[in-house]
Order: C-alpha cells, then structure tokens, then sequence
C-alpha cells in the first residue's frame, strides 16, 4: 500500500487513514462469515463439488511443487472428497 506523508499523519493514496489492527480484523472477521453462510447455504451437491474442487486444485499445486509427475493424485482426490462429503453431508443440521 502507497502511503503518502503529510505532517504527522500517514493518509493513505487516498487521503484516507490506514485502519488500524482491529479495524483489520474486523473486516476480516465480516468477511470470513459471510463467506461461511454462503458456503452454508449450498445445497448438498453444490457443497460436495466445491469442496472436491478445492480439494483437487490444492492438490494439484502441492504436487506441482514437488518432484516427479502425476496428474492422477489431484483428480482422484477431488473424486473421492466430492463422494465422501456428497455421502456424509457434513452440513445436516438434524
């Protein structure tokens, strides 16, 4: 972030003031629940092949990161978490 010194105050490029570390992990804390009542909301389906997805392409980054070749691990992971969690629905809530 560009800051721009005037005087004793540090403005932002904007001549707006920085937010202060609570004010961080305020915006932070919104964020994170409105991203886990969406997720919430998803529908049995939806949720499994988001998390199977997820799954797959951090597998898939991790494995390009380390030695040696393979694009079978990440499919078969995201494969077999969209089936467990389609399977165990861990959003029931009755």
């Amino acid at each position: 972030m560009s800051q721009l010194f005037t005087g004793s105050a540090c403005l932002t490029k904007r001549g707006i003031p920085p937010l202060t570390v609570p004010e961080r992990m305020d915006a932070l804390q919104h964020l994170y629940r409105r991203l886990d009542n969406r997720v919430r909301g998803l529908s049995r389906l939806s949720y499994a092949l988001l998390v199977g997805l997820i799954s797959a392409v951090a597998v898939f980054a991790v494995r390009n990161l380390l030695p040696g070749d393979g694009s079978f691990g990440p499919i078969a992971m995201g494969v077999s978490m969209t089936v467990v969690y389609y399977a165990l629905d861990p959003n029931n809530t009755t």
